[in-house]
């Protein structure tokens, strides 16, 4: 059965071509976000009659169509997802920028079986994906294969999928690194850019002049002497009333090229010359640093140690990089970190230990009372969405009864929306005056933050929602974008980390 999609303005015309005049068909809409699980079965019209219905906004549906059985025969369904196997996950591109993911506990290929026959009410599947040395990000599904859509084109991404049952959850899949299609224009960029990347060196920690093995202040923002050590280097050149930010200081780390691995057994040798590169000012993250071991090892599991008035607490992330931002850490603690590098055959052996003492918390950036718990609340929400941020989501309460719910790209850069209601729709906060610098203000950040692309209102999509003119202004609700002349967008760096830990 063939499909032709027409979409205009907030309709979508879907025309099923069907395999024969006799054929009948039924199907179902399944919509993803708030109603993932609410499947919604359609007896279509006979004769080819157009049907028409309205659903909920949702970011993404699934929208599936067969042909009616001649004999009523129902599926039998097993009454729980397998949590004991492992599923064996099958990629294939569909697009430069999106793949379609297959799977089971058996091998199987993209497109084979059918949808319709997949028993929704047994449980469901988590997937997971990210670019190399990014972190993960999933998504839930009802059904044996997925689309994964807004990739980037000519990218190296990991994949995994594991089943779920009520609050159980299985193993994940061994983890599939695939690469997506060349777009045009990146084909065109590697063109263009070939013969000038010879020429060009890139500028790193390691020969760049704004890092230090000593700190330009020995003494933090609260006359604390700053933690010197030979594994320490410090980044020296933010200003006071500039925000951290995560994604600047990774900005000179080179992703490590892809090299061939040769697994014949566990790694061998243990990652050397660990270093903590730090950045004034910023005592929530840190940068490590570490010479990669041997052609055996495909990711490292790096581990955090802190000691507190509860007892040890240890982290682990992993990345398939020499290098990785640890974040949230609290100010004014210790740390130990090691590396530990690993393949699909076992750990090899971990680092020499580091320690690291985080520095003072700047009271020009936000309030920072020592031994109370974070403010915000891991909470999934819907959005009107206009952002590059699609991590975990949060929320919390605000002075004048409005939610702040915030989505992180990492922990110091987040999209920000307001909502009336913790179930409503959380809206976009418009800016009549600047791009949203002052909107920090709702991350309890005293500073002006630095925010994403700045457009005209002109040439961003009119869409409805909060804004303001000034800082401590009460937020209006109304038309943002278009000819509004009001500014809104994509991401914020305030200086403060969410969740963050005090």
């Amino acid at each position: 059965m063939k499909v032709r999609i027409n979409a205009t303005g907030d309709t979508i015309v879907l025309k099923f071509l069907k395999p024969n005049p006799e054929t009948k068909l039924e199907g179902y809409i399944l919509g993803y976000g708030s109603s993932m699980f609410s499947k919604q079965f359609i007896q279509l019209p006979e004769n080819g009659i157009p049907y028409e219905t309205e659903i909920d906004a949702e970011p993404k549906y699934l929208v599936a169509v067969q042909p009616i059985p001649t004999n009523d025969v129902k599926k039998q369904c097993t009454g729980k997802v397998n949590l004991d196997k492992p599923l064996h996950l099958v990629i294939g591109s569909v697009t430069p920028t999106s793949v379609l993911l297959s799977w089971g506990t058996f091998v199987k290929t993209p497109y084979e079986g059918n949808i319709m026959n997949d028993c929704l009410e047994d449980g469901f599947y988590t997937i997971r994906y990210r670019e190399r040395n990014r972190k993960w990000i999933y998504q839930t599904c009802p059904t044996s294969d997925t689309v994964i859509d807004n990739l980037k084109p000519n990218t190296a991404y990991e994949f995994g999928v594991r089943p779920n049952k009520d609050d159980r959850s299985g193993m994940w899949s061994k983890a599939i690194i695939h690469n997506t299609n060349m777009g045009v224009s990146a084909l065109l960029k590697q063109l263009t850019v070939q013969n000038i990347a010879q020429t060009t060196r890139f500028e790193t920690w390691e020969n760049s002049s704004v890092f230090s093995s000593i700190p330009a202040s020995k003494v933090d923002a609260m006359g604390k002497e700053r933690f010197i050590a030979p594994h320490v280097v410090y980044k020296t050149d933010k200003k006071p009333d500039e925000p951290c930010s995560i994604t600047t200081s990774l900005s000179y780390f080179p992703e490590d090229e892809a090299t061939e691995t040769n697994v014949t057994g566990p790694p061998r040798t243990a990652p050397s010359n660990l270093t903590v590169v730090t950045v004034e000012g910023c005592p929530s993250f840190i940068i490590l640093d570490w010479e990669k071991t041997d052609n055996e090892t495909t990711e490292y599991e790096v581990i955090s140690t802190t000691k507190g008035p509860d007892g040890e607490k240890v982290s682990i992330l992993t990345t398939n990089q020499t290098h990785t931002a640890v974040e949230n850490l609290k100010p004014e603690s210790s740390y130990e970190f090691k590396v530990k590098p690993k393949n699909e055959l076992g750990e090899g052996p971990p680092s020499e230990p580091v320690s690291f003492n985080t520095e003072s918390a700047d009271p020009r950036v936000s309030e920072n009372v020592s031994g109370k718990d974070a403010i915000w609340t891991q909470f999934p929400f819907k959005t009107d969405s206009y952002s590059e941020c699609n991590g975990k989501q949060y929320v919390k309460r605000t002075w004048y009864r409005k939610f702040v719910g915030i989505q992180l790209c990492n922990s110091l850069r987040y999209k920000i929306y307001l909502s009336d209601s913790l179930n409503g729709k959380f809206y976009n906060i418009g800016d009549q005056t600047g791009h949203g610098e002052d909107h920090c203000q709702f991350v309890d950040s005293f500073l002006d933050g630095r925010t994403g692309t700045q457009l005209p209102a002109d040439q961003l999509p009119t869409r409805t929602g909060f804004y303001r003119a000034v800082r401590q202004e009460p937020v209006h609700f109304g038309q943002i974008g278009g000819n509004s002349h009001v500014t809104y967008v994509a991401w914020y760096e305030c200086g403060t980390p969410i969740p963050g830990k005090w």
